[in-house]
């Protein structure tokens, strides 16, 4: 007798189900895997998807999901979710929005109603986070994450200023959320206020949006890498990474702007000044540049 086919177990407990959405909307699949941990690629027509402002991938405990915001006729490709040796495919359906949705005597207005109750397939229906066109496309909803505006890779002059933003959604939160920010993977830079670094929140009562801001000051160096920002609730955690790129002050004419550089101390206290708090290698990268001494040497 032939050996029984071995039937393959999925990784994933809810798959994402094909969807259409109208150009300009967004569209948002949802994957639960049968463990909590398991780490979960997306893919876009055979290449693995890399967050940004238009994918938004989340994944907390067992669920995950991939946000596509603005959707364009070129989204209309074949998608696929993996974890360990399952995958699974399924489309996202482009469709241009309804012309008579444009007329604009009053009149006319009821007789979009009808043909858009009938847009969406069968299988969306199961996925209750898709948008519904023109329900708010500037502002798509996060069905898992806390963040309304997560910060986004920045870049900076050396003694330049760079401040990152992230906003929560607090409407439906009990309390105020508690956010670190952090470099590398494990330094707080809660600890690290100070001279070079402000951390800032407020909260705006008509919005009921928290605003957190991280704020470099005088940048060196030393500062570049990458960062990462993580909000908590009592129930709910997200975080978001971010980059900084650091560029070296121009060199003007014939100066040598290295040469011109040289470490300074206080005067009769033999204290260096330091400014090396976010270097990721863990050790002090000598002190502050000497302008005064780098003008006298123009002149």
């Amino acid at each position: 007798m032939p050996e029984p086919v071995k039937k393959t177990v999925s990784a994933f407990t809810k798959k994402p189900k094909t969807t259409e959405v109208t150009a300009g909307s967004t569209a948002v699949f949802e994957a639960e895997t049968e463990k909590a941990g398991i780490k979960v690629k997306w893919q876009r027509a055979g290449t693995e998807i890399a967050e940004s402002e238009k994918y938004i991938i989340k994944a907390e405990g067992n669920k995950h999901s991939l946000t596509i915001n603005n959707v364009g006729k070129e989204d209309d490709v074949t998608y696929a979710v993996i974890a360990g040796s399952s995958k699974v495919k399924f489309e996202l359906k482009v469709k241009e929005p309804e012309k008579s949705e444009t007329v604009t005597p009053a009149e006319a207005a009821p007789a979009p109603a009808a043909p858009e109750l009938l847009a969406p397939p069968v299988e969306s229906s199961q996925n209750t986070e898709v948008a519904s066109p023109g329900t708010q496309p500037e502002e798509p909803l996060d069905p898992i994450g806390l963040f309304v505006t997560r910060p986004q890779d920045g870049e900076v002059t050396v003694g330049g200023n760079i401040t990152f933003t992230a906003k929560v959604a607090g409407e439906s939160l009990l309390k105020k959320p508690s956010v670190k920010w952090f470099k590398g993977k494990w330094m707080d830079l809660g600890s690290k206020v100070g001279q070079h670094l402000q951390l800032h929140d407020s909260y705006d009562r008509n919005n009921k949006v928290y605003t957190f801001e991280m704020e470099i000051i005088e940048a060196n160096m030393t500062f570049a890498g990458g960062y990462r920002c993580e909000v908590s609730t009592k129930d709910k955690f997200d975080s978001s990474n971010f980059n900084l790129i650091v560029n070296e002050a121009p060199i003007t004419g014939d100066l040598d702007i290295r040469a011109a550089f040289r470490r300074t101390s206080l005067a009769g206290t033999g204290r260096r000044m330091t400014s090396a708090f976010l270097s990721t290698e863990g050790h002090e990268d000598g002190g502050e540049f000497n302008f005064s001494a780098l003008l006298k040497k123009r002149e």
